[in-house]
């Protein structure tokens, strides 16, 4: 039971923690609360710490029923997440001051975009959904609660991993200035732009291979 526990702790943990990749976040992080008083930024990571970990054990328990339910496939998942953050990405390389003002009012970027889909993205609800598939085609003899005790204990730990990371982008926020600040941010915004363009054309080569 304890080395079933510990197998799906460690590889859900080292599966996730590429494909989660807070330090990213904690860079998107930057460009989004630039203006934000600290205590309201302080807020935004607890939050998304939560959350994040709210959404993985969605994901895992309810994920392939919603998709099923509403007739949806993992291409269509990583279509709409590209797209979505190829939009964040464009207002953060052109910013205007509108946007600029809404986001510092708002403050509503604990779940999107910083859960959704930055820290919990297309890629890392496949490789959840494929986790949960492959417990669920085990003999029927094989215990299942140590393997979802493990997977779940792996997400508080990714979670607990997240919020510290996104802790640290304060100081360092702190430390590169306004000028450096909006230097990232547009940088930042520009990756986006590719790794959303990147999800699109992975969810269109998966839909043409399997025509």
């Amino acid at each position: 039971m304890t080395l079933l526990f510990l197998k799906a702790f460690s590889l859900t943990l080292l599966g996730l923690l590429p494909m989660v990749n807070p330090p990213t976040t904690a860079t998107l992080l930057l460009g989004l609360a630039r203006g934000m008083p600290t205590q309201q930024v302080s807020e935004q990571i607890n939050k998304t710490a939560v959350y994040l970990f709210t959404t993985l054990c969605i994901t895992f328990f309810a994920g392939t029923s919603v998709l099923s339910f509403f007739g949806l496939t993992l291409p269509s998942l990583r279509l709409a997440g590209g797209l979505v953050i190829a939009v964040i990405g464009f207002r953060m390389l052109f910013p205007s001051p509108t946007v600029q003002q809404s986001s510092q009012t708002s403050g509503s970027i604990a779940f999107v975009p910083l859960t959704i889909p930055s820290l919990c993205g297309p890629g890392t609800m496949a490789l959840v959904l494929s986790g949960a598939v492959q417990i669920a085609a085990l003999p029927s003899d094989t215990p299942r609660m140590p393997l979802w005790a493990g997977m779940i204990a792996a997400f508080a730990a990714l979670s607990a991993i997240s919020w510290g990371i996104l802790k640290m982008a304060a100081p360092v926020c702190r430390f590169m200035g306004e000028s450096g600040i909006d230097a990232l941010t547009r940088i930042m915004g520009f990756l986006l732009i590719c790794m959303g363009m990147q999800f699109g054309i992975t969810a269109i080569r998966d839909v043409i291979a399997g025509l």
